[in-house]
């Protein structure tokens, strides 16, 4: 139970980190991201997720990866409209936009990692089943005869 906890407060730090990564060049209030900010992000973001790995019954938590990952896919998201938006001189950067490309390969990486584990743990289960031996097949419907 320690460890679930542990992992989502980890997962959910790193995704507040994420967020003032993403205000900073708004300018919306006064942020000046240093290093500690830059690195907690993907250390908690990655760190929580290990520890949610770890925890017994994983395979019932499935959902609150899931819900976590999502929402650092919309982190990405976000980051990627921000982008646009200064690219389309629609905003104006209140600094480098350098910390938006960080968000986005960061969030977005690691969220397409872990929304996409539960697919390979699928396919890695569905080859052992088949090393195991073919499931038995039924027979063949009985043609009546006439």
């Amino acid at each position: 139970m320690a460890l679930l906890f542990f992992g989502s407060l980890l997962i959910v730090l790193g995704l507040l980190a994420g967020c003032l990564l993403l205000i900073a060049p708004l300018g919306i209030i006064e942020i000046n991201p240093g290093i500690g900010l830059w690195l907690l992000f993907p250390i908690f973001s990655i760190g929580g997720y290990i520890l949610l790995i770890l925890t017994p019954n994983f395979t019932r938590l499935r959902l609150l990866a899931l819900f976590l990952s999502s929402l650092l896919l919309l982190l990405a998201a976000t980051a990627a409209t921000e982008l646009m938006l200064y690219a389309s001189t629609l905003l104006q950067p209140a600094g480098s936009t350098l910390i938006l490309w960080y968000v986005l390969i960061i969030a977005g990486g690691l969220g397409v990692v872990v929304t996409g584990a539960f697919d390979i743990k699928k396919f890695i289960a569905k080859i052992r089943r088949t090393k195991a031996g073919p499931p038995p097949q039924p027979d063949p419907p009985v043609k009546p005869k006439h």
